[in-house]
């Protein structure tokens, strides 16, 4: 059964968060997702100058699972 997992972009103290989210069948699907993500992001030039941040990846319920470095 899919679940909806959220990608919130973090920095320090900064929280920019991702209210819409994605639905996945499971963390590995989730994980593909926001690469393809961050790689569209890079792509675009959107990403240029944003060092320090990292994509955490949390549920519905808003339990962390994973980090990536963006």
């Amino acid at each position: 059964m899919p679940a909806r997992f959220h990608f919130d972009l973090v920095k320090d103290a900064e929280i920019i968060r991702d209210m819409d989210g994605v639905e996945a069948t499971d963390i590995e699907s989730a994980i593909e997702q926001a690469e393809i993500c961050l790689r569209e992001f890079r792509d675009a030039g959107e990403l240029s100058g944003n060092e320090g941040w990292t994509l955490v990846i949390r549920d519905e319920i808003g339990t962390e699972l994973d980090r990536l470095r963006v």
